[in-house]
């Protein structure tokens, strides 16, 4: 997926003024009968690529703190971890750094703790994250009176599953 390398070409119109380039994956054998590109093979350059760009996969390659701090390794991971089912861990993180990022106090911060809490580790959460029960437990009794620290031990855990395991897995799937 991700080391797969692109061609650059770039066509001039009749005139020989105006450049149109093209982004295209070398696989996919995009130049049809005389050499003539197959428009539906290529896609312009200006247009958000779906696939990273091979700067982009090594990046990833380095660490999971390049993956979670790039966007488009973000949505990549979260897309190989929907697969493995295990989407909640990449949500649940997103959902407590954006947390902190936003900084609520008072009811405010009560009310965002709780809709956390009970997304990823009430019982019978929709998303349940896989964290041991003393920690539910200790973040239960802390749900009348939170900081924005409430959620940090979870985060951790479910940032080690994330590395030690479905990021292994997402960049040996990406050789």
């Amino acid at each position: 997926m991700a080391n797969r390398l692109f061609k650059v070409i770039t066509r001039r119109q009749h005139n020989g003024t105006s450049e149109n380039e093209m982004v295209v994956d070398p696989d996919s054998q995009p130049y049809g009968m005389m050499g003539v590109i197959n428009p539906a093979l290529a896609r312009p350059r200006n247009n958000r690529s779906k696939k990273p760009t091979p700067q982009q996969a090594r990046k990833w390659q380095e660490s999971i703190e390049n993956v979670l701090s790039d966007p488009k390794g973000r949505a990549f991971f979260h897309k190989f971890l929907q697969n493995e089912y295990a989407s909640e861990n990449l949500d649940f993180w997103n959902s407590v750094k954006e947390l902190k990022k936003n900084n609520p106090s008072g009811e405010r911060l009560k009310k965002d703790v709780r809709q956390i809490h009970e997304q990823y580790l009430r019982d019978s959460a929709e998303n349940l994250i896989n964290v041991n029960n003393r920690l539910k437990g200790a973040i239960k009794d802390c749900l009348d009176d939170p900081g924005l620290e409430i959620f940090d031990e979870a985060q951790r855990v479910v940032y080690g599953l994330m590395k030690e395991g479905a990021y292994q897995r997402f960049i040996e799937e990406s050789h």
